[in-house]
């Protein structure tokens, strides 16, 4: 049986996918400034991720990415919590392919949105849910099960699926240079201001 273009990329990407994992385990994001570090660095990704995408004409390859795009929800969640942010430089996805492997990402953060609401659902933060356009952009409309059919039948996808890894790294290598770091930085600061507080004399 032949290996699949989702198999052959997840493969790939393994490691990436662990430590991107381990990073949000590492935080709670029901915690109104750790949420906001995480909108921050997913906005320093696919801010310049889904610039290049454009730019490459995905909306010819899937032709539903209007309704894929999620720059507007991402920029109302940050206007909601006033968080500021750095875009990485917008890559170069030269081709179908590998804007295909880019798009293998963009839509698996799109799924991991949904078990992020389920925690947030947990112990409610007003601020927070306020601002959770970004997480819940997509419900309904079956986009991960359409994009793997696009992805599968795609002629230059079938012909090179190996650089359908390398748009799929480039975006994991993105999310990684941008989520990891303000994510450490913000349990860092959580960390100094603990030590800040004066404890009560025995």
């Amino acid at each position: 049986m032949a290996v699949s273009i989702q198999q052959r990329i997840r493969e790939a990407t393994r490691l990436s996918h662990q430590r991107l994992d381990a990073a949000m385990a590492s935080v709670d994001l029901r915690r109104p400034a750790y949420y906001a570090s995480f909108l921050r660095g997913q906005a320093e990704a696919l801010v310049p991720l889904e610039t290049a995408l454009e730019r490459g004409g995905i909306d010819d390859i899937l032709l539903d990415w209007p309704q894929r795009a999620r720059m507007p929800a991402l920029e109302h969640d940050l206007s909601v919590l006033d968080i500021a942010c750095d875009p990485l430089p917008v890559p170069d996805l030269q081709g179908a392919a590998v804007m295909l492997g880019a798009v293998y990402v963009l839509e698996g953060t799109r799924m991991a949105g949904r078990s992020i609401l389920a925690r947030l659902a947990d112990e409610p933060d007003a601020a927070v849910i306020g601002a959770t356009a970004y997480l819940r952009h997509g419900f309904g409309k079956r986009l991960w099960p359409s994009y793997l059919a696009a992805l599968e039948a795609h002629a230059e996808a079938r012909h090179a699926p190996e650089r359908v890894i390398d748009g799929a790294q480039i975006a994991f290598g993105m999310f990684e240079s941008a989520l990891v770091p303000v994510l450490s930085d913000a349990v860092e600061r959580s960390r100094d201001t603990i030590r800040l507080v004066p404890t009560a004399p025995a």
